[in-house]
This record gives structure tokens, sequence and C-alpha cells, in this order.
């Protein structure tokens, strides 16, 4: 991407007056994390084909610096960490999906796909975050009851959600959805993956059009797992045809619990993805600051 271009997809069509509008929904500074630990026991090790476990790594421990660099007393640490970027708490980029053998943009795989990654929409090209976030709190409609299985957040849901609580997402925004899967996570660690609840593509369209610029979620995959239409799914939707991005592996339970207790559904929410150039996604420490 050019320096000073805008960025791909619908983060790009963000200026300074929709970061002003946010950074005005902060009142009392109270800054809330929606990450989980990059912990390589987040998930047991899986099938391979599909993903790489998280792992850290010594690549010179305090003895060895001592030798090598003649420190003295002075050891330094080095080590390294790695992984499937699809783990833990990420941002999908625009490269995630090949629909029809092109991603976002229109750009052929055959061409912009290589050994070190994509040449177009790698994550790279999503920009520093600082947005509108409104919370859409499923679980909260559903008397505490998380979104269960792979049960898909349908219109219906998503309507009766929002009228619950007064929600307005609006041109500009992100929207975080909330099932109450993640909660499950430390008991189900070996089964977590199996079933995930979802929003259904209609619901999603449906944000879509009303002005969604990013769609965050409290679950693995975004769509309900196991995919049972690979016709028509929210990541081909959003992700290649509209150009927007997906938060995935969210932690949203305190941030229902605050933003109930002070009566609000908005926020200033910051995402910064790192820069790996030609890379599928990125991942991500998003907060939300009240």
């Amino acid at each position: 991407m050019t320096p000073g271009a805008p960025a791909p997809g619908m983060l790009g069509t963000l200026g300074p007056a929709d970061v002003l509008h946010a950074i005005g929904l902060v009142r009392e500074g109270v800054v809330i994390d929606l990450s989980l630990p990059l912990d390589p026991d987040v998930l047991p090790r899986g099938d391979p084909a599909f993903s790489r476990p998280l792992e850290r790594s010594d690549v010179m421990t305090p003895a060895e610096f001592q030798r090598r660099a003649r420190s003295g007393s002075d050891g330094f640490h080095l080590d390294a960490f790695g992984g499937s970027i699809h783990q833990g708490t990420h941002l999908d980029g625009l490269s995630h999906v090949v629909h029809e053998g092109l991603v976002f943009g229109g750009y052929a795989e055959e061409l912009a796909r290589t050994a070190s990654g994509w040449q177009h929409v790698g994550i790279e090209t999503a920009p520093p975050i600082l947005v509108r976030g409104v919370l859409i709190d499923v679980v909260g409609v559903r008397a505490g009851r998380p979104v269960g299985g792979s049960e898909a957040v349908t219109v219906a849901l998503l309507d009766e959600s929002v009228a619950a609580t007064g929600a307005h997402v609006g041109a500009g925004a992100a929207v975080l959805i909330r099932t109450g899967k993640m909660r499950a996570l430390p008991e189900t660690r070996d089964t977590f993956l199996n079933a995930q609840p979802g929003i259904a593509v209609d619901a999603a369209v449906r944000l879509a059009d009303a002005g969604m610029v990013l769609l965050g979620s409290d679950t693995g995959g975004t769509d309900p797992q196991p995919v049972t239409d690979w016709s028509r799914t929210v990541h081909v939707e959003l992700l290649t045809r509209r150009g927007i991005h997906l938060l995935e592996w969210l932690v949203l339970d305190p941030l229902a619990e605050a933003l109930a207790a002070r009566g609000r559904t908005d926020f200033l929410l910051v995402v910064l993805p790192l820069r790996i150039r030609g890379a599928t996604g990125s991942w991500v420490r998003p907060v939300a600051v009240l």
C-alpha cells in the first residue's frame, strides 16, 4: 500500500472526524482488556493441517548471552513466539478467504499469493483502529444464557438484542457480538472448537447495511461451526465481498458488565494490528475505553 493511501475495505472509509467522535465517548478513562493471553496451552494440539500450536522458545538464555557477549554479570534473555495467527485474539485480514480464486479487491490468488505472503491486502494494509464500538449483548437478552452449540444469532435475535439495550449501529461503527461462548474456554479446551455459535449471514448483512466497518465476537470463528453451508458464509460476505475485517476470540463478559452498570452500549474501541507483511491476520490486544 502506498504510504498515505487509505486502507482497503471499510476501515479505509474512516477519517479524523470518526476518530474524534469515538474518542469523545471516553468519559471515565476506564480501560477494559478484550483479549486472551497468548498462551501456548490455549488449546490442545490440533490437526497440523489446519493450525500450528502457539509456542514460546528460547533464542538465547541469559547465561549464553553472558558467554557470547562477555557481559560479566549481565545476561539478556531473548525468546521467540510463533504459531497460527488464527488462534487467540486476532484480526482477520482481507486476504484470509479466497472465494472463487479471488480475495477482496478482485486480486487473483495465483498472482497475488507468493511464498513470502500476499502482495495485496495483507494485514499490513489494515490501519490502527480507533473507532466507535457497539456491544450487542445477546447473552443479556437471553437472561444470561449463552448461545449454545452451533446456534446462529439470527436477524430476529439480533433485533431483539438491539431493542432490549437500545444499541445503535450507524455508519462507522465496530460491532461486537457477545454470545457467551468464550467463558466456556477454561473448562472445555479439548472440545472448545468442536461446536461454535456464530452470527447468521443475513444478520451480518443487516449490520453491514447499517454502516458497520468491523465485526467482532467472543467465538472462535464468527460463522457458526461446524459450517453446514459453504455456499454462503459470513467470512465470504464480509471479508471478500464487503471488505469488513473480523475480530475473533474476544473476551466480552467484563465489557458487558461495565456497560450495563453504566446504562451504555457504546465506547471507544482501540485495535492495533501488527504490520506483518503479506500475512492473513494479526494477533491483537483490543481494548474498550469508557
